[in-house]
């Protein structure tokens, strides 16, 4: 396998707004991702219940193992599910998209969803009932399972289960496995910022961040000071900023990449499709402008349709231009 990704294993419930409102009413804000218990989940449930919504597999390292897989690339998982309805979807997702799955079961507690309230311009705010995800062990993390792995994908959502990602890093270190974090959401930084330093400077050897994770860890006013400020700490850093495209440093490399023109429908698992696409052209050994245009092609394409689970149809458009790029071509923006 050349990918193992590490999170929560979530399954989405997709909802669309038509407005701010409800927002509002929640006392959130947007773009954030906020932690619910069971009884939220049902009260949001009933607040939403009249809007459309629709329902697929997912969580960020799941997204992005689904997403490498899709372009070729052999991936593992490992989370943890309900002996439910629902995580046996989840699991059966997985197998049809050729992702091994490594998953524990709880047979007490359901499994873990995740209300993505989008707003029309694609903006989404997360509302996460972990359940069985966080019942997430370190039974799966062993070394026979972390050996021949290029890259280790953990989401930064599990940074409220120390045990289980410094398990996790230590592990990938030992057997000569890269670690690769994905800051998952500001509000997660600026929760755990102290913690999350910590693993950066020791774990961390590939880091992506959008520009207001970026800000969070950083303090910086802008993504290219953010991107500064973090280089030194880890071998590649990715800063995503959203239409502008990602800035990536490597060393004293610097790239800024582009985007594909898209008419946004849903950013959800935008930045998680990034990081496939990106690990993917990186597990080739390709060089730090191709491994970012292959990550914005894959999360340009990804924003025009609801969730982060692609149709084939547009895999079939997007595999073309990530061949284009490992070809030698550039295709964005």
């Amino acid at each position: 396998m050349a990918i193992i990704g590490l999170g929560n294993a979530l399954t989405d419930i997709l909802v669309r707004l038509p407005d701010d409102s409800i927002l509002h009413e929640l006392g959130i804000e947007r773009g954030g991702m906020y932690l619910i218990d069971s009884q939220q989940h049902r009260q949001i449930i009933d607040k939403i219940g009249h809007l459309p919504q629709s329902i697929a597999a997912g969580g960020s390292a799941a997204n992005m193992a689904s997403g490498a897989a899709m372009l070729g690339t052999p991936t593992a998982y490992i989370g943890h599910i309900g002996a439910d309805v629902t995580g046996e979807a989840f699991r059966e997702y997985q197998q049809r998209k050729h992702i091994r799955p490594l998953l524990g079961v709880s047979e007490t507690t359901p499994s873990g969803k995740c209300i993505s309230l989008i707003l029309p311009d694609g903006e989404r705010t997360m509302l996460t009932y972990l359940g069985a995800a966080l019942e997430i062990g370190t039974q799966q993390l062993t070394p026979e399972n972390m050996a021949g792995h290029k890259v280790l994908f953990i989401e930064g959502y599990l940074l409220n289960c120390p045990e289980v990602i410094e398990t996790a890093m230590r592990t990938a270190k030992a057997v000569g496995t890269l670690v690769a974090l994905d800051a998952a959401n500001f509000t997660v930084i600026n929760e755990f910022k102290s913690y999350a330093d910590r693993l950066i400077d020791s774990y961390v050897d590939i880091l992506f961040a959008n520009e207001d994770e970026a800000a969070a860890l950083t303090g910086a006013d802008t993504p290219e000071q953010a991107l500064e400020v973090l280089a030194p700490r880890c071998e590649t850093v990715v800063v995503k900023i959203g239409p502008r495209g990602s800035l990536i440093a490597r060393g004293t490399e610097r790239c800024r990449i582009g985007t594909l023109d898209a008419r946004p429908v849903d950013k959800t698992g935008a930045g998680d499709l990034y990081a496939a696409g990106f690990l993917h052209g990186f597990v080739k050994r390709l060089s730090l402008r191709q491994c970012g245009e292959m990550g914005a092609v894959v999360s340009s394409k990804s924003i025009e349709v609801l969730g982060a689970e692609l149709p084939e149809n547009l895999w079939d458009s997007i595999r073309p231009l990530v061949a284009r790029i490992e070809a030698g071509e550039s295709v964005v923006l």
